[in-house]
């Protein structure tokens, strides 16, 4: 048994497209570390990710996780120009 996917393996064994996969992991909502020149996932984290994201849609995954980003963002930029004010 493996004890690290890289990215292509990983939407393999989740039968899915690859970029869904680097879209999630850019994303952050799969983990991954840098290992030599490739980006891999343990088995671990691809055992979580699917525990706790069991019976939903990648796309609605997706959709969530982009929303979050964007929010941050705001509340970032809310808060530097607070900042920049004070």
């Amino acid at each position: 048994m493996a004890m690290v996917y890289t990215l292509p393996e990983l939407a393999a064994e989740y039968k899915t497209s690859k970029d869904k996969i680097y879209i999630l992991e850019e994303l952050g909502e799969i983990k991954s570390i840098m290992f030599s020149s490739q980006k891999v996932v343990s088995v671990f984290e691809a055992e979580r990710f699917l525990k706790e994201n069991g019976g939903r849609n990648f796309d609605q995954i997706i959709k969530e996780a982009k929303k979050r980003k964007e929010l941050e963002k705001l509340n970032n930029n809310v808060v530097s120009m607070r900042e920049a004010q004070a």
